[in-house]
């Protein structure tokens, strides 16, 4: 996907969150996962990006497709501004190397103070 749809997705999983009571403010691991043709590539992408200040984790190794993968990661808040910056640091420096940009992730915070939901209550909306 371009940057452009890759941060239209990212702001309405973003909205999504908000709507469920995700406190998007809260810091919290914020990950994203990329991938490359060659070992020089997610080398030089994975020295780039802890350069950038984000930790990097390429246990992942090879996957079907012979691509190298990376785990890309930081603890940091989700508002839109915060996960936006992330997400164009991390594509630009995986597209500098020859990547591609694979996607996001990161845990859901519930207001202090309320149950945590399971699976099904966030994705609904319901304890």
């Amino acid at each position: 996907m371009s940057l452009i749809e890759e941060l239209a997705k990212l702001r309405r999983a973003l909205a999504e969150r908000a709507a469920l009571g995700d406190q998007l403010d809260a810091k919290r691991e914020m990950e994203h996962f990329v991938s490359f043709r060659s070992l020089r590539e997610v080398t030089e992408a994975a020295a780039h990006l802890e350069r950038s200040g984000w930790d990097v984790d390429r246990s992942g190794g090879q996957d079907a497709n012979s691509r190298y993968l990376l785990r890309v990661y930081r603890e940091q808040p989700m508002d839109v501004e915060s996960a936006e910056q992330a997400l164009r640091g991390v594509y630009a420096i995986t597209e500098k190397h020859g990547g591609t940009y694979d996607g996001f992730g990161a845990v859901f915070i519930d207001a202090e103070g309320s149950e945590p939901k399971g699976f099904f209550g966030r994705l609904f909306g319901t304890p």
